[in-house]
């Protein structure tokens, strides 16, 4: 194609930088917009919803283009990353107007979903992280860190799958062919370097990975892979040294179970009633981000829980410091993202302006907890840092308010430059000057309406009407003719424009290196900088936490390692919020022995799923080391969350309900321990009814007997309920339910028993069906409840009548009529031959044994 296509330099040099790119959308910056072209053109057209254009329109094959504007373009930018592309971005990297021949250009960044540090584009209190991982054995390791924050962590597992679903990451990288990783998107990455352990070293200014508590190769492999890969984007992130997670030490929560318990996203149309949306009260993205995180990454570690719970209670204990502390928080912006910009050299004046301000707030924090008196405050005194130097290092170089553009001028504080101050002072009097002039011609010629303007193709001219043309002297020379008007210079007013500009682009540059010196500044103090936003964060995790106990009601639960959840009046902290009606309190006992696994029935609409989610949510809330919606807690540690809860299908991968059903359920009998904890709402209801009863108890029956996980199991087939007094550690509960005055009141109270109905025509009456089916369907169940009727037809088997025999009562009662009986119906025997009844007979025989 590009053979029949006339090649300018310009569009010779899109071509070689596309090159260098090919996986990504190039935009080709050209003045004040961004280019694309050829097939970029075409895609970023259709995503961006922009006109598609074209070069060369009048030649054999025009090159189609379309364009963004260069100062507004990250709303587009999010756009394509957003839909999965790479954007590089090319800039010009001189000033056109000292160019000689065409503007030198370049590739500055390539964007990835993983590599993005815009404000603009990412939410305050998402993460962005890129997962790295490598094989060793049976056994995955990976690294993993959001760009944006530089936060960096290494884990193991056995399941790479299992690894993704905790971390969530935007990109995954990896040098292993066909990982198992089920649909997740995986970028092959193959970089090796067999000095990759003195490169890791190098990058962390260390002599040894030892030093940062990484032996084993394979984790230096990943996070090598991982630096090269940030680095390939020409990101230049630093990250901070990796953290070390285990999962032996966290209570893991695979995917499904974090939508069931709705955990970070609602199931409410609104989607704004999570639990993470409870619970959230923080004054900072950097405190949102630390509740989200640790809402996921639950802990198992005592001390840690305890940590956290320390300091909820002492804000919950000197609540008069929530509303002061809160106050100064919410003019903390997002110290943790501002720093990592700045340090990536992608930072503004405006982001040095917003860490300014947010530095402004330190102190007073370190002053208010001064005045009270715990042993937890005495460590966290001492080490916060309230970065004054650097406060005033940009407080005392940076306008109050700087451009947006980092080179236009206005961005350098008065008085901090001496240079600086002259050149402003003869831009400043330039004003004058040209004024000056503007009257001297006025005088000189008599033409009262001239005027000195100025463009930036033209610089500084005079303007006069038409009809004024022949007042012009000859020392006036004619630069432009419009319409209306003529344009003209002087040599005096050249003179002067020369000395104007040449102070304007001297201003802008040394506005601009003074801008880098401090900018480079205050990025060799990263580390101190993070380090304080991350104290500033927990500050605003504990006291948003405090101030939820407070409000709403919430207690300081005992955990610790035993087996026991003990919940005293717990509630559901989401459904609570939504429901207007008083929220019903429930108890919960679950140990190792005795209430090892509660088998609850009851009636649609009762309360058992809302119980079983209870006791999930509680459980995760105290893991966290946050107070919980209960009168009184006890929670041992547990090792997993699992749930089986509501109907779903995945059509996508031809898995209809049941079967989504069954292999979540096989999930959880194949990875669930002793230390889980099991919630299974209505298992095998998407088959039929003998067959769900049947794998209903064998799946009750087996986590019982063997993997002895704390379960509640919620069920319409109260046949399960035979289980207590079969196996050991099964308990029947039930939800109860009055009737008073033909009316059927849901008290959504679970207690020790067996429900005795299932009030399922009460459920449809109050969906709205009508009245006709609802008579029928008490005139069917009257029916079956007297005759001890199966659905099927058959007399079921009572603990009185355990026979096999099945008497069949006219079908006619609850199903079609048979297709022999209107076949017989529709045959006059008289008309029939005797061969013709015969044959007639066999048919229906072969019909019936079929």
């Amino acid at each position: 194609m590009e053979e029949n296509i006339k090649i300018t330099p310009m569009y010779s040099q899109f071509l070689q930088e596309k090159k260098n790119y090919p996986d990504a959308i190039l935009f080709f910056r050209m003045g004040d917009f961004y280019e694309m072209f050829g097939e970029d053109a075409k895609i970023a057209s259709k995503i961006l919803n922009i006109a598609l254009t074209a070069r060369n329109k009048n030649e054999e094959n025009p090159i189609p283009m379309c364009g963004i504007p260069y100062h507004s373009y990250i709303p587009y930018l999010k756009k394509l990353v957003d839909a999965g592309y790479k954007v590089a971005i090319c800039e010009q990297l001189e000033d056109p107007k000292n160019a000689k021949g065409i503007v030198k250009r370049g590739v500055v960044r390539v964007v990835t979903p993983g590599t993005l540090i815009e404000d603009d584009i990412l939410a305050g209190n998402d993460f962005n992280f890129i997962l790295s991982f490598e094989r060793d054995g049976d056994i995955f390791y990976a690294v993993v860190s959001d760009t944006s924050t530089g936060d960096t962590f290494v884990t193991k597992s056995v399941s790479i799958e299992d690894i993704i679903t905790q971390w969530n990451p935007k990109e995954i990288i990896t040098t292993i062919n066909n990982p198992p990783v089920g649909n997740a998107t995986i970028l092959r990455y193959r970089y090796n370097d067999e000095y990759m352990l003195d490169r890791v070293a190098e990058y962390y200014g260390i002599t040894s990975t030892v030093a940062i508590g990484i032996r084993e190769e394979v984790i230096v492999k990943a996070l090598f892979n991982l630096i090269k890969y940030i680095d390939d984007n020409l990101l230049d992130v630093k990250l901070k040294f990796p953290e070390f997670f285990t999962f032996d030490n966290t209570l893991y929560m695979d995917a499904v179970a974090i939508k069931t318990l709705e955990v970070v996203e609602s199931s409410d149309p609104s989607g704004r009633t999570s639990l993470f949306d409870v619970l959230n009260f923080c004054k900072t993205a950097m405190g949102e981000r630390l509740l989200k995180f640790y809402l996921l990454t639950p802990t198992r570690l005592k001390f840690e829980i305890l940590r956290r719970q320390e300091w909820i209670t002492f804000f919950v204990n000197n609540s008069d410091l929530i509303d002061s502390l809160s106050k100064i928080l919410s003019e903390i912006n997002d110290i943790e993202r501002i720093i990592t910009r700045i340090s990536a050299k992608k930072g503004s004046p405006r982001d040095l302006i917003g860490l300014k301000n947010s530095l402004k707030q330190l102190p007073q924090i370190k002053k208010i907890l001064k005045g009270y008196v715990s042993p937890i405050l005495q460590d966290f005194i001492k080490n916060f840092d309230d970065l004054k130097d650097i406060y005033q290092l940009i407080d005392h170089a940076i306008s109050d308010d700087p451009p947006l553009n980092i080179k236009d001028c206005g961005v350098i504080k008065d008085g901090y430059s001496t240079e600086v101050d002259e050149l402003r002072s003869i831009r400043k009097n330039s004003q004058s000057l040209l004024l000056k002039i503007e009257n001297e011609e006025k005088e000189k010629t008599g033409i009262s309406t001239l005027k000195v303007r100025y463009n930036k193709v033209f610089g500084y001219y005079i303007e006069i009407s038409k009809g004024q043309v022949g007042k012009v002297p000859d020392y006036y020379e004619r630069r432009q003719t419009l319409v209306n008007a003529e344009r003209f210079i002087t040599p005096e007013l050249k003179k002067l424009e020369e000395k104007i500009l040449t102070a304007e682009e001297r201003l802008q540059e040394l506005e601009y290196e003074i801008f880098c010196q401090i900018r480079d500044g205050v990025s060799s103090n990263a580390s101190r900088i993070r380090y304080v936003a991350q104290m500033v964060a927990e500050i605003d995790f504990f006291i948003s936490s405090a101030y939820c106990a407070i409000k709403y009601n919430y207690v300081r639960p005992e955990v610790g390692d035993f087996e026991e959840i003990k919940i005293i009046d717990g509630r559901h902290p989401v459904i609570e919020r939504r429901v207007k009606e008083g929220f019903v309190p429930n108890d919960v006992l679950l140990d190792g022995t005795k209430n090892r696994l509660m088998i609850i029935t009851g009636p649609n609409m009762s309360g058992k799923s809302t119980y079983l989610r209870t006791v999930a949510v509680i459980t995760l809330m105290a893991h966290c080391g946050l107070f919980v919606p209960a009168r009184e807690a006890k929670i041992g540690f547990v090792d997993r969350i699992f749930t089986r809860v509501g109907a779903s299908d995945n059509l996508a991968r031809g898995e209809s309900t049941f079967m989504v059903e069954m292999l979540e359920t096989a999930n959880i009998i194949k990875n669930a321990t002793q230390k889980s904890l099991i919630i299974l709402d209505e298992i095998g209801r998407g088959t039929s009814t003998f067959d769900g009863l049947s794998i209903a108890w064998s799946v009750a029956e087996y986590i019982a007997e063997r993997v002895k996980a704390k379960t509640l199991f919620a069920t319409h087939y109260h046949e399960l309920t035979e289980l207590e007094s079969m196996v050991a550690g099964v308990k029947n509960y039930t939800a109860l339910v009055k009737e008073w005055k033909n009316e059927i009141i849901f008290m959504r109270k679970i207690t020790e028993g067996v429900a005795d109905k299932s009030y399922g025509i009460y459920v449809a009456k109050l969906a709205g069906l009508p009245e006709a089916i609802v008579s029928r369907a008490e005139e069917v169940l009257s029916i079956l409840e007297k005759h001890e009727i199966s659905i099927d037809g058959s007399f079921m088997m009572t603990k009185k009548k355990r026979s096999y025999e099945r008497t069949v009562i006219q079908p006619m009662l609850l199903f079609e009529e048979h297709p022999i009986i209107s076949e017989l119906k529709g045959i006059n025997p008289d008309e029939l031959s005797p061969k013709e009844a015969l044959d007639l007979f066999y048919r229906i025989r072969e019909k019936l044994d079929a």
